[in-house]
């Protein structure tokens, strides 16, 4: 099986290459995951012991820097190897890990790349951060006997129906992982039903409660805004969600004339585009980078860098999280939660439909069906000071509730790398 899908794989990514070449994905870390790992890394490589920590993109980043830290103290002599696959994951893992970490672009599911990559990094344990199944990549690491351990695992319904349909790729290769540290019982269920054994599989909550921290402190006034602006966030906005925004906000202004809004695109390439789409929509608008250099003033700010979100939440009167309105999935609420902040989402919270879950029974978030009962929720919390606070208030104790999953996965990645037969967790 393997065979077709090499080949299958292959055509399919000599067919993309114009379409990376358009959408200007071919970055200069693109040539590294052809497996051209390069001399300088690999000495890097073969100074200690690797652990190898696969994360996809920004959340995979944001949610594993807790764990990575707690096993660098517990095997001080082992080394941290990261891989991510996208350009902003891999910026942002440059900044939030230690300099002597070796953070590289991930391979492509290639033999020779898989290859050339685990020759290099010759890991002593593959970590892979929510759900990353590649068929070549696993079953190299098999082959040679790595461990390999899922930790944060979630299984979106859309992954679910996917893998499903290729449960002859990786049925095989999951029953020789060590141990599946899931977020839910019913990701715990898919993990399983796609291979995992059960006796494997536990279910320890999801590290994201417990990556958030006080962080930067951001003012009103490096963003322009007057002490006493009511702060609307909207984070980590898809195509489409901008335009409802700047639409709403246009009739918050008639109520409250102090309403001030941070835009914050999930992908910052988008920045100017929401920009341009705030000044033609009859605001003052400014990128967040050029108001934090010169300190103009402005309606709206639109969020160009990477890493400053979780600060502008903790800034936020009234936070709305993206990709749940007019995308499809959702954002991550546990930061402006951390924060006591009212949030709101919309109907499309598939890929953190367990952590939503966790929010709603507790009463902790608004969840609104369309942009009319958005816009009513933002009149409601932005009406009455005592409503966000007590709104606010029960998502922080949410978040508080919920901690404690980094603790129980370090300690289970302890145990597979000081022992070589299964293990589990106490």
């Amino acid at each position: 099986m393997m065979f077709f899908y090499n080949i299958f794989y292959l055509i399919a990514f000599i067919f993309y290459l114009p379409v990376l070449l358009v959408r200007g994905k071919l970055h200069g870390g693109f040539i590294q995951r052809l497996g051209f790992v390069g001399e300088e890394f690999i000495h890097r490589l073969s100074k200690k012991p690797n652990i190898w920590f696969h994360a996809v993109s920004v959340g995979e980043v944001l949610a594993i820097v807790g764990l990575v830290e707690k096993i660098r103290i517990a095997h001080p002599d082992r080394q941290i190897v990261i891989s991510t696959v996208t350009k902003t994951g891999y910026v942002l893992a440059q900044k939030r890990f230690k300099k002597e970490d070796v953070i590289l672009f991930a391979p492509l599911d290639l033999g020779w790349s898989v290859r050339a990559f685990i020759k290099a990094i010759k890991p002593e344990i593959f970590v892979v951060a929510e759900t990353e199944l590649w068929p070549n990549l696993l079953t190299n690491l098999a082959k040679i006997d790595v461990p390999m351990v899922m930790v944060n695992g979630r299984i979106s319904d859309g992954s679910f129906y996917r893998y499903r349909r290729f449960l002859f790729l990786f049925q095989k290769t999951l029953r020789r992982f060590r141990g599946f540290c899931m977020q839910s019982a019913k990701d715990a269920d898919r993990i399983i039903v796609l291979g995992g054994f059960p006796k494997n599989t536990m279910v320890v909550g999801s590290m994201k409660f417990d990556d958030v921290s006080t962080g930067e402190i951001i003012t009103p006034a490096q963003v322009g805004f007057s002490q006493d602006a009511l702060i609307w966030v909207a984070g980590s906005t898809h195509p489409g969600e901008e335009k409802v925004v700047l639409e709403i906000f246009k009739k918050l202004k008639e109520k409250f004339p102090s309403a001030a809004l941070i835009l914050a695109p999930r992908h910052i390439e988008r920045a100017q585009e929401v920009c341009t789409l705030a000044v033609q929509s009859g605001y003052s608008a400014q990128r967040f980078s050029a108001v934090r250099a010169t300190t103009v003033p402005g309606e709206v700010v639109v969020v160009d860098t990477i890493g400053h979100l979780k600060a502008l939440y903790r800034l936020a009167t009234v936070v709305f999280v993206g990709k749940s309105l007019v995308g499809n999935g959702g954002q991550n609420i546990i930061e402006p939660a951390f924060f006591a902040k009212p949030i709101i989402v919309g109907p499309n919270m598939q890929n953190f439909a367990d952590i939503t879950d966790v929010f709603l029974t507790s009463r902790a978030i608004i969840q609104v069906q369309d942009a009319v009962e958005l816009q009513d929720a933002l009149y409601r919390l932005l009406s009455s000071a005592q409503t966000r606070q007590a709104l606010g208030e029960r998502a922080r104790l949410t978040v508080q509730k919920n901690q404690g999953a980094t603790v129980l996965t370090q300690k289970f990645l302890s145990k597979v790398l000081n022992t070589n037969p299964f293990v589990r967790l106490s």
